[in-house]
């Protein structure tokens, strides 16, 4: 969401008077009009989630959306979630790299690449999904499923479409802003990319100095919706020219359209009763870190060990999707914090076996674990795989690497996706299917008003 442009915000209802409008402009001056979205559609909003993404379908239908592409977190509730939300939407929905492992062809349910006609021009468009898909989502989550290189998808699919003879080639990509930008500086020759993943928004287009590739990307949560206008030379049926803008989807700048707003709120009475009542109170804001032991991380630990009563809780700051207030805290900033979904899976590991899982969340590939009933020292200037130099219990008690220690940690990093299989290793695992923000929730009753700070439970040397 755009941190310069709080809410409220219109999302849904906004964003459907938005595109009304411009597919009126359009209309009217024989322009073409074609509406995107590059992935990461329903999970992340309690509407969403609990719909089973069916609000949002509701949304693309209305709108009347030409092509989609799936994100990573469009797998969040599995395979068939996604294959019913697809089937649910009048779009074409493309996974130019998303394929049956055993065949390595684009899943059925999925087009490769379409080829969309208009005011005389053919446009194709393919999509990317994240290479790393393996460490973003669960084995079980996207089952039989793989993900092919973006560079050699997006040099294939470029192939593919020159000769189908179109004019000009868009890329849906949710591969994040960095990762455009090297599908675009490879040259490949891709007109557009509209991008997601990242949700690194771009106020302006960015357009490769060499290749000319344009990229767009808007903030996430429908918080801003982006529009971009080509001029096309009539001749070489080029683009001449253009125009981008990113447009914040304020509720007091841009009216509701009143039909979508009853499909959003009949949706919001299904499925969030009860997320606005207050349950706790903060006394500070607790702020999320990559790199760092952070106060939320310190709460989500806390809860998760106190709850079930165990020796060590460890969490992964990726999985904490926002920070919690200071002042009253309501059901729906614990679900904001969880928003992925994530329940509480009990896990005995031996100490080695806790000392190798720190070592792999200092790797550096991603961000590092939380923890709590632990402290941990480590130099992320030693090489990898020798990083972490001490462990000990919350008593200052060296971690004994031959005893079994009782553990916590939340499903997706039990299910042992990417790196994370460590976590698999170990021993009578059960998921309780508590769900970590219902634990945060019952931790903020018992526990308001709420305090956390910084403990040295994460101390890298390199930082002193």
């Amino acid at each position: 969401m755009n941190p310069y442009f709080p809410p409220p915000i219109g999302n849904a209802a906004a964003a459907a008077t938005f595109i009304k409008e411009k597919r009126m402009e359009a209309d009217s001056l024989g322009y073409g009009f074609l509406l995107l979205d590059s992935g990461d559609m329903f999970v992340g909003s309690p509407i969403g989630e609990f719909s089973k993404g069916q609000a949002v379908a509701e949304y693309f239908n209305y709108c009347g959306y030409d092509v989609v592409a799936p994100g990573n977190h469009d797998y969040d509730q599995g395979v068939d979630v996604f294959r019913e939300f697809v089937a649910s939407v009048d779009a074409t929905f493309l996974g130019s790299n998303i394929v049956y492992k055993e065949t390595e062809q684009v899943v059925g349910y999925l087009e490769p690449y379409t080829i969309v006609e208009q005011v005389g021009l053919r446009i194709g468009l393919f999509s990317l999904l994240t290479e790393n898909m393996a460490g973003m989502t669960t084995p079980e989550r996207f089952e039989n499923h793989d993900v092919l290189s973006e560079m050699e998808t997006a040099s294939r699919f470029l192939d593919t479409l020159r000769s189908k003879s179109v004019d000009l080639i868009f890329a849906l990509t949710g591969i994040g802003l960095r990762h455009d930008k090297r599908v675009a500086s490879s040259g490949a020759g891709i007109d557009v990319i509209f991008g997601s993943h990242s949700a690194t928004a771009l106020e302006q287009p960015y357009e490769d100095s060499l290749s000319h590739t344009i990229i767009c990307q808007a903030y996430g949560h429908l918080s801003s919706i982006g529009f971009l206008d080509l001029w096309i030379d009539k001749k070489t049926k080029r683009i001449a020219g253009y125009r981008g803008e990113l447009v914040d989807l304020l509720s007091e700048q841009i009216d509701d359209d009143t039909v979508m707003l009853a499909i959003v709120n009949r949706w919001e009475d299904i499925t969030q009763k009860g997320f606005d009542e207050v349950i706790g109170y903060s006394n500070e804001e607790l702020v999320r870190t990559g790199f760092e032991e952070s106060t939320i991380g310190n709460l989500i630990t806390d809860a998760m060990r106190e709850f079930f009563d165990v020796d060590v809780a460890i969490h992964n700051s990726g999985g904490i999707r926002a920070n919690m207030p200071k002042g009253n805290v309501t059901y729906r900033h614990c679900y904001n914090i969880d928003a992925l979904s994530n329940t509480a899976v009990l896990i005995e590991m031996t100490g080695k076996q806790i000392f190798d899982a720190l070592e792999i969340g200092v790797n550096g590939h991603h961000a590092i674990f939380q923890i709590s009933g632990l402290k941990m020292t480590y130099d992320n200037r030693n090489p990898i795989g020798s990083r972490v130099l001490e462990v000990v219990l919350s008593d200052g008690t060296p971690i004994d690497t031959l005893k079994t220690y009782s553990l916590v940690t939340n499903s997706f990093l039990a299910a042992g996706g990417g790196e994370y299989a460590i976590f698999k290793q170990g021993e009578n695992v059960q998921d309780s299917f508590h769900y970590l923000r219902n634990i945060i929730a019952e931790y903020l009753k018992k526990h308001s008003p709420m305090e956390k700070s910084i403990e040295g439970r994460i101390i890298n040397i390199a930082r002193k």
